[in-house]
């Protein structure tokens, strides 16, 4: 019987602190009541969302990749539930945001403190400013990285790796950052993060259930898994962002060996049993069969998606 992950009650256990104002969800930090050394954030999942459950497979895919990841619980606080994080930011660090990265680092980025700026469709935050001012600016890979001969550009195609896989709309510029050591004045790659926007979970299981039983080639999952968008650009003057598997594939195109790489891992670690025993880990109270079903199916068609452009 595989271990299942349990709904932690947050209720009688912590201490709220400040609420977060970066992003458009709820949440807010806090320490638990019996230690409180360790700061959490909490970020509640959407109204009939699985904002919860999306996040901790991500989470879960990140370990089988091996790709530098924030911890995620599953959680309920005052009967709403999401998850909690701990901080990623250690003492004497501080998280500096990729648009702010991009705008300290490249030239005409978007300066991130006009008030006209927003996080989502900004044309210049394109695949090869993003690589470049990683490698230009000598951002080392995160510190739980555990590959010594990728760079932070290596790991970032991870990143894009791992939205393809999961059709995570939500790489935009203050979805990935970097940390800078205040001390030594180091900068590394920060472990991505924020991962709620995949897996379908806004559907109904209703819809799901429908798109799994379809003959309509336009309903299909594997139709569905095509529309995912990844919130970067391939330059500043196209209309719409780049889907998530050309994101990966525009990164990689002149990195071979780190295409390579990543497309190896997926074919080594993810298969129909890894993501049924992984899936097999929630309840239903937590994750619905439907969902399950239907989640399953998207990584499954991703993959193929992936393994059809593989270089040999």
């Amino acid at each position: 019987m595989t271990d299942q992950y349990k709904l932690y009650i947050l209720d009688d256990k912590i201490q709220e602190e400040d609420f977060e104002p970066l992003g458009t969800k709820e949440k807010f930090w806090f320490h638990m009541k019996d230690n409180d050394t360790k700061q959490y954030l909490f970020k509640y999942s959407r109204t009939d969302t699985g904002e919860h459950w999306s996040e901790k497979i991500a989470e879960e895919l990140c370990k089988l990749l091996g790709i530098p990841h924030a911890t995620y619980e599953i959680a309920s606080f005052k009967g709403r539930i999401g998850v909690f994080t701990p901080n990623l930011v250690s003492e004497n660090h501080r998280m500096v945001m990729g648009n702010e990265v991009l705008h300290t680092h490249t030239v005409q980025y978007p300066n991130p403190s006009e008030e006209s700026q927003t996080y989502v469709k900004v044309k210049e935050h394109t695949v090869t400013r993003v690589l470049g001012c990683l490698d230009k600016a000598k951002i080392k890979p995160p510190l739980s990285a555990d590959n010594s001969d990728l760079s932070s550009s290596d790991y970032f195609c991870g990143y894009l790796l791992l939205d393809t896989l999961i059709s995570n709309q939500d790489r935009h510029h203050e979805n990935w950052a970097i940390i800078l050591n205040n001390t030594t004045s180091e900068n590394f790659l920060c472990p991505t993060y924020d991962h709620a926007a995949s897996l379908g979970r806004e559907l109904k299981d209703h819809e799901k259930e429908e798109r799994l039983a379809t003959k309509d080639k336009c309903r299909t999952v594997d139709k569905f898994v095509t529309k995912a968008k990844s919130a970067i650009y391939k330059l500043k003057t196209d209309k719409k962002p780049l889907s998530t598997l050309d994101a990966f594939l525009h990164a990689t195109e002149r990195k071979p060996t780190t295409r390579k790489y990543w497309i190896d891992k997926i074919i080594d670690k993810i298969n129909e049993d890894t993501i049924n025993n992984l899936f097999d880990k929630f309840p239903e109270e937590i994750f619905s069969k439907k969902s399950k079903e239907f989640a399953c199916k998207m990584i499954i068609e991703n993959k193929k998606r992936l393994l059809s452009h593989e270089i040999k």
